[in-house]
């Protein structure tokens, strides 16, 4: 027979669960470009729209900054992605290691930063996590969060380059006091005019009026 304690906190895991939520959403990057270029023996690869990985040492892929329109009220606490449709890029790739960041203004001679062998000495595909959270904030009383996905992943050992040009994501969310200032009334005109400004910026943008802040 449970006790009564073990009765009360597994209905409170329930409820816990059943507020937990999840976000699924595809994002569709045939449209994009990749571009090919040599620095001595190594392949520079870039992709239209997208920045690059940083971890010094470690292969320099893109890496592309997404906003997604949440619910109001929801904080994600977790990121999975699964690609949806891969093409093997014909060849194979000596991939530039990233170099330590530096300003324009910055004359200091910096000696290059070698492969690091424990990531080129094996055949694991680069990144290993396709998409992390980076933030989230409020646009105009918008809920927004901040993901890096890295459609691009390399196996240094047989040199092989893989690109996923659809991903399905699926973000984890939970209710949350998310201290966002509250969204006083807007007339129709400028509402229309921030809905728009949001639909601009993020990858959901179906989304956008159904999450709009409650107006007071």
């Amino acid at each position: 027979m449970r006790s009564p304690l073990r009765a009360l906190f597994t209905i409170l895991l329930a409820a816990l669960a059943a507020q937990a939520a999840a976000l699924q959403l595809t994002l569709d990057l045939s449209g994009r470009e990749l571009q090919f270029s040599k620095s001595g023996e190594y392949d520079f690869i870039v992709l239209e729209g997208a920045a690059m990985t940083t971890e010094v040492g470690a292969p320099s892929l893109p890496a592309l900054a997404v906003n997604v329109v949440l619910p109001q009220g929801m904080r994600v606490t977790g990121a999975a992605c699964i690609p949806a449709a891969t093409d093997e890029v014909e060849g194979l790739f000596l991939i530039l290691p990233a170099q330590p960041p530096r300003t324009l203004s910055d004359t200091t001679e910096v000696g290059f930063v070698a492969p690091d062998p424990l990531v080129y000495g094996s055949a694991a595909l680069y990144p290993p996590e396709l998409v992390r959270v980076a933030g989230q904030n409020s646009m105009q009383g918008y809920n927004l969060a901040s993901l890096l996905v890295c459609p691009l992943q390399y196996s240094p050992q047989p040199k092989t380059l893989q690109f996923h040009r659809q991903l399905a994501l699926d973000l984890l969310l939970e209710p949350a006091d998310l201290g966002y200032l509250p969204v006083g009334k807007r007339s129709e005109k400028k509402r229309a005019a921030v809905e728009a400004d949001v639909r601009s910026v993020v990858v959901n943008p179906g989304d956008v009026s159904r999450f709009a802040p409650p107006a007071n």
